[in-house]
């Protein structure tokens, strides 16, 4: 009985304190927030409904050139259309969910040898309904040095 009693003057005590709205505010945008960035954020990355760190990756490789799949000059590209379909192919097939090849994807770029013919792949990735070709490396290649070696491959041409 006396426990009720006083528990009863704590909660009529806190009623007429001015800061327990504020503070109980508080603590409820400080766990939205939380449960935000902890859960549902991570969540939202990984199912693909928020932009996450391989954006930035993403757009520094696009600013490539050989990217864009409407660079390619058609003067300056040495490899057919068909060659650009089986290189297209080998790069989809190098991304797998539990063992991507690495190295597959390093043999591709250094095969491909030049930003037009490059673009010329990326077009022929993106025809075959795969996606991004810069967006598909980087959603495999996710370790620094792999974007690295990538980009020094670029670089090459």
């Amino acid at each position: 009985m006396v426990g009720a009693i006083a528990g009863a003057k704590a909660v009529e005590g806190l009623a007429q304190n001015k800061a327990t709205p504020y503070v109980i505010g508080g603590l409820v945008l400080l766990t939205l927030g939380a449960s935000y960035f902890l859960v549902i954020r991570p969540v939202m990355c990984k199912v693909g409904l928020a932009s996450c760190k391989n954006d930035k990756k993403i757009l520094d490789l696009m600013k490539y050139k050989g990217f864009n799949p409407n660079y390619s000059r058609p003067s300056k590209t040495t490899i057919s259309h068909e060659r650009a379909k089986k290189l297209a192919l080998k790069i989809k097939d190098a991304g797998s969910f539990f063992n991507d090849d690495e190295g597959a994807f390093y043999s591709v770029l250094e095969e491909i040898g030049s930003a037009d013919n490059l673009s010329l792949v990326s077009r022929m990735f993106t025809a075959k309904k795969y996606g991004s070709l810069a967006e598909y490396i980087t959603n495999y290649l996710d370790e620094t040095e792999e974007i690295k070696r990538v980009k020094d491959i670029l670089n090459s041409y």
